[in-house]
């Protein structure tokens, strides 16, 4: 198949919240053979906070994928991007490793306390990065909910992470025993991996019920036709059913 208008064709570079990074990468080599004008997609994966500071401070992209209204709303406030659309949710869960002697006790977020299993090593995403703010957020709910305010981060973190994609692989590996991931990660880690399981939260907990749950953004930042299809591909009826169905993302609200 031809690219129908030649001066079209070309790569398209996406920044995109590291949770995406399962879902965006099957779906390319469909999508490439489906969009002839478009020579390669190619990702950059990352914390969206730090994703929106590169895309302020001038680094070349195409889309923006965001894990954050906040921060695709900093990318918007520069001028960058103009009509930012809504297309996922996400919520929490806890991940944990099947190497972990702790496998069995790991059973709620009062599990991750040291009083409830001593030398359990947990990790949570920075506070800074979407994954952690939705971490706080849970771990605050829980603790008024059970009544523990031990639940919160300096109490269960021994350790934090950049973005959800570097505390997914560090709770794989065994470094950790367990964290607060997205539920997408933990269920693809899951169910292909093998290597880690996952705790739901209650709803009550994970802010369901609230409406808690990090917001995913996509826009296009440059003009160009590739761009902008891309950028309505992420929207579409198509990819939100993929998200939902194979990755554990909720619909957008």
């Amino acid at each position: 198949m031809l690219c129908p208008v030649p001066k079209d064709q070309g790569k398209v570079v996406v920044l995109a919240a590291s949770s995406m990074a399962n879902a965006l990468e099957e779906i390319k080599p469909v999508y490439l053979a489906d969009h002839p004008c478009v020579v390669d997609l190619v990702f950059s994966f990352g914390s969206s906070a730090t994703l929106a500071a590169q895309i302020i401070n001038g680094s070349p992209a195409d889309v923006f994928v965001s894990a954050s209204k906040g921060t695709m709303d900093s990318v918007q406030e520069e001028g960058v991007i103009s009509t930012p659309t809504r297309f996922a949710r996400n919520f929490a869960a806890i991940m944990f490793s099947k190497n972990s002697r702790f496998e069995e006790r790991i059973t709620s977020l009062l599990s991750l306390l040291d009083t409830s299993n001593p030398n359990i090593k947990v990790g949570l995403c920075v506070e800074t990065a979407p994954c952690g703010s939705l971490a706080d957020s849970v771990l605050k709910n829980a603790g008024e909910a059970y009544g523990n305010q031990s639940l919160n981060r300096d109490e269960v973190a021994d350790t934090e992470s950049p973005s959800v994609e570097d505390l997914v692989s560090k709770i794989e590996m065994g470094e950790l025993d367990a964290g607060i991931v997205y539920e997408s990660d933990c269920r693809f880690s899951a169910t292909s991996k093998k290597s880690s399981g996952c705790v739901e939260i209650p709803d009550m907990h994970n802010g369901k019920a609230l409406n808690l749950a990090n917001e995913y953004y996509v826009g296009a930042i440059t003009t160009k036709a590739n761009s902008r299809e891309f950028s309505q591909f992420i929207t579409s009826s198509a990819f939100q059913s993929i998200l939902q169905s194979e990755h554990g993302f909720s619909a957008p609200k």
